[in-house]
């Protein structure tokens, strides 16, 4: 079932206009309606990878216990935006919750996980990259975004949009020193995926 949309920046719930790819945020003006699923089944990642217009990535495979919790995003037809929810146990005990999330350029996603005001990484993609992942067979470099404590935030690029990975806690970002491989579900959505409830930190503002 899916759920209310919400703000892609700020989590605010939304009103759409029926056959409208925008609805109004009193915070952040016109914005592109962030969807989610209350109950996520492999189906429902299908429907929505079908026509998405950027990739669905997930870990390849997933860490032993790790699942997906989660899928957001934003645009109908065709996602311009995607967010794959992870959580599973933490190297220091308790769990950690990593969301992996592609968009098109201007869309403030990404921005609005990692808590900044703007809608892109600008200039902090630049210099010395502080990680990288393996994204469909290609090395995509990442660089560590300044952001609260309660967590880690790094962005690259790939397929020629957005790729930010944010993690819960901040030691979580332990899962980029594994040569993290990403497979893109438009490609195939596994049979065996292990799909878990809604993590906590699946909407921005959370």
């Amino acid at each position: 079932m899916t759920m209310s949309p919400v703000c892609p920046r700020c989590g605010e719930l939304l009103v759409v206009r029926p056959g409208s790819d925008e609805a109004w945020c009193h915070l952040h003006a016109a914005v592109t309606p962030l969807h989610h699923t209350a109950v996520l089944a492999h189906d429902a990642i299908r429907a929505v990878c079908t026509d998405a217009r950027v990739p669905a990535w997930v870990p390849d495979p997933l860490p032993t216990g790790w699942a997906v919790t989660g899928l957001a995003w934003g645009g109908e037809p065709g996602a311009r935006c995607t967010v794959v929810d992870c959580v599973g146990p933490a190297p220091l005990g308790g769990t950690a919750e990593v969301l992996l999330i592609a968009e098109e350029p201007g869309t403030g996603l990404g921005a609005g996980y990692a808590g900044l005001p703007w809608l892109d990484p600008g200039d902090l993609v630049d210099g010395l990259s502080a990680a990288a992942v393996q994204a469909a067979g290609q090395r995509a470099p990442l660089w560590e975004v300044p952001t609260s404590e309660d967590r880690a935030v790094f962005v690259g690029e790939a397929y020629g949009v957005w790729l930010w990975v944010v993690t819960w806690p901040a030691t979580a970002a332990w899962l980029l020193a594994e040569d993290l491989v990403l497979l893109d579900l438009r490609e195939r959505v596994p049979a065996d995926l292990p799909l878990g409830p809604v993590g906590e930190h699946l909407l921005p503002g959370r």
